[in-house]
């Protein structure tokens, strides 16, 4: 496969079984639909067509640039609303809205602010224990051990095994069984979870482990990415502070940007 033209003899339908994009975005691609796609959302479906059939689509990128440069209205946003009201009883229920929200999110911190004296539970537990995480060397990659014989699952028993002996035997747990790949904050993040099959949602904030489902295809977002990402192969640590997200797609993981993320969630960053 090496043209552009290759890829409209294949169809949305085998497309989408590759790589995910929903069939009526990749009719619009496939028909040249540029006034019906923004411009991240066409750029982000070509990098992951180029990505998973091995072809340049740089001529098709120009195309759309040369479509938007000729026609300037298709981008043009639609004015607002609020800033078109001519009428003073309009602007004064605008300016009522704003100090409305605006009390709200004071009044919001301030109960923030209280319930983070006294501990809480997370959102969603996402395992049996918790788990802190020793300080690390972030430029040092940890191996992982598979070569035991025998994995102590954490119950209520041993619990009150020290720190360290905790932490150890939950990364055998997560790497010993049937060679899983799991996600490990070493500092509590915010996370949230997209099945890409049913399309539901989840979200929580904890340091917990993940440990990856390969039987579904699954869509990862997570606030920071202070991470370790432990595999049959080792532990890979990440130090990046800025948002991460990742796609488990038949049972590779992969690191992926906004852009690729927005398409495979229709759009949407979240």
């Amino acid at each position: 496969m090496n043209t552009f033209e290759d890829l409209q003899s294949l169809g949305a339908n085998v497309i989408h079984e590759q790589t995910h994009i929903a069939r009526s975005k990749l009719e619009l691609v496939l028909n040249k639909s540029f006034s019906s796609l923004t411009r991240v959302q066409f750029m982000g479906f070509i990098s992951i067509l180029e990505r998973e059939y091995g072809i340049d689509l740089t001529d098709l990128r120009s195309e759309y640039d040369e479509f938007m440069q000729t026609h300037p209205d298709v981008a043009v946003p639609k004015k607002s609303v609020i800033l078109q009201a001519q009428s003073r009883s309009r602007q004064k229920w605008v300016l009522g809205g704003i100090l409305a929200i605006a009390l709200l999110v004071g009044l919001g911190s301030m109960i923030q602010g209280r319930l983070s004296i006294a501990p809480s539970e997370d959102i969603m537990k996402l395992s049996s224990a918790d788990v802190e995480v020793a300080d690390v060397n972030m430029d040092v990659i940890l191996p992982v051990e598979t070569n035991t014989t025998m994995v102590t699952p954490v119950t209520e028993m041993n619990v009150t095994a020290s720190k360290n002996e905790l932490n150890v035997s939950v990364i055998k747990s997560v790497t010993a069984i049937e060679n899983a790949i799991s996600i490990k904050p070493t500092v509590k993040v915010w996370m949230g979870i997209l099945d890409l099959t049913t399309g539901s949602k989840s979200q929580a904030t904890s340091m917990d482990p993940i440990v990856l489902d390969k039987t579904k295809n699954t869509l990862y977002m997570f606030g920071h990415g202070r991470l370790e990402i432990v595999t049959p192969e080792g532990t890979k640590i990440l130090k990046d502070r800025n948002t991460v997200w990742f796609t488990y797609e038949n049972g590779q993981l992969k690191q992926i940007n906004a852009a690729e993320f927005a398409v495979k969630n229709n759009g949407a960053t979240w």
